[in-house]
């Protein structure tokens, strides 16, 4: 009897957990992995501020990533932001054809202040590709300023 106790204790405990969302660091793409790798410098798992911000971070993203509020981002809050901003996206795609043209953007105030700097083709519609670039990008840096990538190639920096 107590077996059967236990077991059915460890199956609920299983369901229980299977029902909690899980970490999931390989939806993450690899170039967000890779740099969140790279600025926790003490191996933690977990990015302070002054680690993300050395790092590239944009500091005003750290405060929307930082979920908990616990000053640190992990690997799973930039993911869950990053799936956020997805959802967000196809929420906003009313009439359900693949893109935000202005006027749907109009209905959300992040989609509406973000959309001529992520409709980088400048078309007048936001694709899906468009919008996660830019999510991934407001992460590393100060999207309001210019981003200076050195070339080592013509040695301009």
């Amino acid at each position: 009897m107590k077996r059967l106790l236990l077991a059915l204790g460890v199956l609920g405990c299983t369901a229980v957990a299977a029902a909690q969302p899980q970490p999931t660091p390989d939806l993450v793409p690899r170039e967000v992995k890779t740099k969140f790798e790279v600025a926790d410098l003490n191996n933690d798992g977990k990015l302070t501020r002054d680690e993300a911000i050395k790092s590239g971070y944009s500091s005003s993203a750290f405060a929307n990533v930082d979920a908990d509020k616990d000053g640190t981002i992990t690997l799973w809050e930039i993911a869950t932001y990053l799936t956020t901003s997805s959802k967000q996206w196809e929420g906003a795609d009313t009439n359900h054809d693949g893109y935000i043209s202005r006027e749907e953007a109009e209905a959300v105030p992040e989609l509406k202040r973000e959309f001529d700097k992520a409709d980088t083709d400048h078309d007048g519609l936001l694709r899906k590709q468009e919008h996660e670039a830019w999510s991934q990008t407001t992460l590393y840096q100060n999207v309001d300023l210019p981003y200076v990538v050195p070339n080592i190639f013509n040695k301009k920096f």
